[in-house]
């Protein structure tokens, strides 16, 4: 009975077994997948043997290695400079229309002189020269060195429709600038400039039937009539300084203008006229043929004093300066006066307006002053009439009658005492 059981048990594990193995070959055949011949898997690679460390030597330092130099890069072009913004020009002003207005123009002098002849053919052009073509018209007011012009357009009530000008000898103002005119002063002007800025060539004649000779003058013991205008002009101031350093001359005044002054001179009333210069010449050609003779004349000798010294004629015809220096002694501080006046005198006829003009009046006629005196057709109008032209602005003018401050005190003593009244 127990050998039965035992046979049994034994069975039971056999079959345990069995089952165990065909479960476990199930499983296998199931992770094959559906791959029949599966990828043989590569034999492990050999091993490369690590060879045993050698003992450690004593170090030795590694040379730096040189390194290779980079090439170069092409240098980088150099920036373009940003274009400098052109600055706009300032706008414009806006042209002023004179278009029914009336430009008045008062000349310090009577009419058919130097002055009136500036003025009316300045007047002509001005005329195109201002937008709207205004009406320009001309009025003489002789007198007191053209003071008595100067303030009849100073107290001239300002008008819309009416623009003033006025025409002054520069000598006023260098007057007014020492102080020496009552009742009108520098800033009473705004200026516009002078047209015959030039080297003076004022040459002092005598009437060759009287004199033939500068000693001729200074030797005869007698007085000479010398033609004059007023007290302050270029003539006067010259000739008031010879008188008060002994030349002989009596002085006659109230003369209106040049043109009157040679009159005067060509019908034997005066004996000396002080406006021999090439200009006047040209008008009176018989000066030159042997009705004049040259004394002196102010910085630029005139062209027919220059051909006549060639032909061996008034070898002491010279500079008003030179002439001082070498006859009459002149000291340092009367040639340094006298340089100032010739200096101051190199422009004569000034063209101003009232300083109450409204500024947009007077921007606009110191731009047609300038245009009309550099204009090609004012300058042949005016040499057809044998004047010089040359341009002058009101600042430059007032520059120079200004530099008088700097004279040294004896020589504005005199320069004073010459524009005081006589």
């Amino acid at each position: 009975m127990h050998y039965i059981q035992r046979m049994n048990r034994g069975v039971v594990k056999l079959l345990t077994l069995t089952s165990l193995l065909m479960i476990f070959a199930l499983i296998v055949a199931a992770c094959g997948g559906d791959d029949p011949t599966p990828t043989p898997v590569p034999p492990a690679a050999t091993a490369t043997p690590v060879p045993e460390a050698a003992p450690a030597a004593t170090p030795v330092p590694k040379a730096k290695a040189t390194p290779t130099p980079k090439p170069k890069a092409a240098p980088k072009a150099a920036p373009k400079p940003a274009p400098t913004a052109v600055p706009k020009p300032p706008p414009a002003p806006s042209v002023m229309d004179f278009k029914g207005k009336t430009v008045r123009i008062t000349v310090g002098y009577a009419p058919g002189g130097g002055f009136d002849t500036y003025a009316r053919v300045f007047a002509v052009h001005l005329k195109d020269a201002l937008k709207g073509k205004p009406n320009v018209i001309i009025s003489n007011l002789p007198g007191a060195s053209t003071l008595i012009a100067a303030k009849s357009a100073v107290n001239r009530p300002v008008r819309d429709n009416q623009v003033d000008i006025v025409l002054v000898i520069n000598t006023l103002l260098i007057n007014t600038v020492l102080g020496g005119v009552e009742g009108f002063s520098p800033t009473d002007l705004t200026y516009l400039g002078s047209p015959d800025f030039a080297p003076s060539d004022n040459t002092w004649c005598v009437r060759t039937s009287v004199s033939d000779s500068l000693d001729g003058i200074l030797k005869a013991g007698r007085d000479f009539t010398l033609a004059q205008i007023g007290h302050i002009d270029s003539y006067g101031l010259h000739s008031q300084w010879l008188k008060d350093r002994g030349m002989p001359f009596t002085l006659v005044y109230n003369y209106s203008g040049t043109s009157d002054m040679n009159a005067a001179f060509n019908r034997k009333e005066v004996e000396i006229a002080p406006t021999c210069r090439q200009s006047e010449v040209e008008n009176n050609p018989e000066w030159n043929q042997g009705f004049a003779t040259p004394l002196f004349y102010v910085s630029k000798e005139p062209a027919w004093v220059t051909e006549g010294k060639a032909a061996g004629k008034w070898p002491w015809a010279t500079t008003f300066t030179d002439f001082a220096k070498a006859k009459l002694n002149a000291s340092a501080d009367e040639l340094a006066a006298i340089q100032a006046i010739v200096d101051t005198s190199q422009s004569t006829r000034v063209f101003a307006m009232p300083a109450s003009t409204p500024d947009n009046v007077v921007s606009a006629l110191r731009v047609a002053f300038s245009d009309v005196i550099e204009s090609e057709a004012f300058i042949a109008d005016m040499k057809k009439r044998k004047y010089d032209v040359g341009l002058l602005t009101g600042s430059a003018l007032q520059a120079s009658i200004e530099s008088l401050n700097n004279l040294p005190p004896a020589s504005l003593a005199i320069v004073k005492d010459l524009f005081a009244a006589k």
